[in-house]
């Protein structure tokens, strides 16, 4: 397909079809227990951001390659529903797409088994030559350190990056596990997280990278690695959006949680469509906070909300961030 020109938002990173099962508790070694049901929505860290951008009302366009299978159509049938752009998808005959299986218990809580497929097999060859005009093209261009091997990544980064279109960064997993999965060294990431503008870590990763358990402490040494801002997740304590200049802390709205899969994805998805909006780190932070305490209302990564939705959810529940 051409490329679309008018695509704000897009992306290289994981896109899956994720199974849940939903059980009374997670298990341990040698355990069994009978699920209550089972339900299949897409996924994916990097598809799910673009997501909920696309509902918040931004355009937006995964890049990268699935199989020609059943996953694959439900897949690319979830984009189409959302409005997405298709034209970076490659459709790859014989080959299996991404899936997850993520058994969640009655607290919300889970624990995610992941197969990359083809998905992970993406190239340095293919980012230069089949998706680099989406990203040029684009505004924002979301990643990630999960599922997909750092050399394509980092590719797809300098591309952004000559291109002066800004790069958000999920660091979904710790440095230990980034390497021990084989999707680079840790001195690739480190080197990777040079070329970020915006960095969202998940806690493993902020605490292995700074030796620290104070947030603001983690946003200042993640700094130092080159991003432009920082926000780090706190939980049921908000989050904190951190530049040079500035940082904020921000609260959580409380929510009845069902669900916390995607939680992380519909922050980052948040805050992408606030900094694309030009709006102040307070104004970011607390949209990206009620993105996220949305999804985790419902089962599902996907579990996302439209604009007017966000708006009145916070209209409803208004709450104030402090700077320093």
């Amino acid at each position: 397909m051409p490329v679309n020109p008018n695509v704000d938002v897009v992306g290289i990173g994981s896109c899956t079809v994720d199974y849940f099962a939903i059980v009374p508790r997670l298990l341990g070694p040698e355990e069994k227990i009978n699920a209550e049901r089972m339900e299949v929505h897409a996924g994916g860290v990097t598809a799910n951001n673009l997501t909920q951008v696309a509902r918040l009302g931004a355009s937006t366009g995964w890049l990268g390659l699935i199989g020609d299978d059943e996953n694959g159509r439900i897949i690319q049938k979830a984009f189409a529903d959302d409005g997405m752009d298709l034209s970076g998808v490659e459709v790859v005959k014989g080959e299996r797409s991404s899936l997850t299986w993520i058994p969640v218990d009655a607290a919300g809580e889970r624990c995610i088994y992941m197969f990359p497929n083809v998905t992970g097999k993406i190239s340095i060859f293919q980012v230069r030559n089949r998706f680099a005009a989406h990203i040029q093209k684009a505004k924002h261009f979301h990643t990630e350190a999960s599922q997909l091997a750092i050399a394509p990544v980092k590719e797809a980064m300098h591309v952004a990056k000559d291109a002066g279109v800004r790069i958000i960064f999920d660091l979904d997993v710790s440095p230990n596990f980034f390497a021990a999965a084989n999707l680079g060294t840790q001195e690739d990431l480190c080197d990777a997280l040079t070329l970020v503008d915006v960095l969202k870590p998940c806690k493993a990763a902020a605490r292995e990278m700074t030796g620290e358990s104070d947030y603001d402490k983690i946003a200042e040494q993640l700094l130092k690695l080159g991003p432009k801002l920082v926000a780090v997740t706190m939980g049921a304590e908000g989050c904190l959006i951190a530049t040079r200049e500035k940082r904020v802390h921000v609260p959580a709205f409380k929510v009845d949680v069902v669900d916390t899969t995607g939680a992380g994805d519909a922050f980052m998805g948040g805050l992408s469509f606030g900094l694309l909006q030009g709006w102040d780190l307070e104004r970011v932070g607390l949209f990206a906070n009620a993105c996220a305490g949305l999804c985790c209302t419902k089962v599902g990564a996907r579990a996302m909300s439209k604009y007017d939705e966000v708006a009145a959810f916070m209209a409803k529940n208004p709450t104030k961030a402090s700077a320093s």
